[in-house]
């Protein structure tokens, strides 16, 4: 089946985000699934080139658990610009359902997201909305107080 190209949208690199703690454990056990070449720590998988590196962004915080740009590993994939856009769609398409069918948490983020199947990830991983973050935080506050049987330690005056 061809892939319809997006009219300005460039193939030529896309990062995958993994929730894993280390680039190369990805790498490793992406190469024992899917038999791909590659040097050192990093794999080709059809025109991917991928490297796995350690995600600079995370702010440490206590985040969602769906909260991808907090995932520790990046799996940074490039192209060649004169790279088929159907082949690296379903390149990319591999390796984030080889990750999937492995239980790793795994989301695309470029700029044919959208190309992919669940949106590269972003729908089986959805944040709450607004609304939703707010009356969890606070449900979260409510269930911690009756854990602990409603005491807490107070300043005295």
């Amino acid at each position: 089946m061809a892939v319809p190209e997006n009219v300005g949208v460039l193939y030529e690199d896309c990062s995958v985000y993994v929730d894993a703690g280390d680039g190369s454990t990805v790498i490793t056990w992406l190469k024992e699934r899917l038999g791909a070449g590659g040097g050192g720590q990093n794999l080709t998988v059809g025109p991917l080139q991928v490297s796995g590196v350690h995600n600079d962004y995370p702010t440490g915080r206590k985040a969602h658990p769906f909260e991808f740009l907090e995932w520790l590993t990046v799996l940074e994939c490039e192209t060649p610009a004169e790279a088929e856009p159907g082949a690296v769609v379903a390149a990319v398409t591999l390796v984030l359902e080889t990750l999937w069918k492995g239980g790793w948490k795994a989301v695309a983020a470029c700029g044919f997201e959208d190309e992919l199947p669940a949106r590269g990830g972003s729908e089986r991983y959805p944040l709450p909305s607004s609304s939703e973050a707010l009356t969890q935080a606070k449900t979260g506050r409510w269930k911690g107080l009756l854990v602990r049987g409603g005491k807490r330690k107070r300043n005295s005056v």
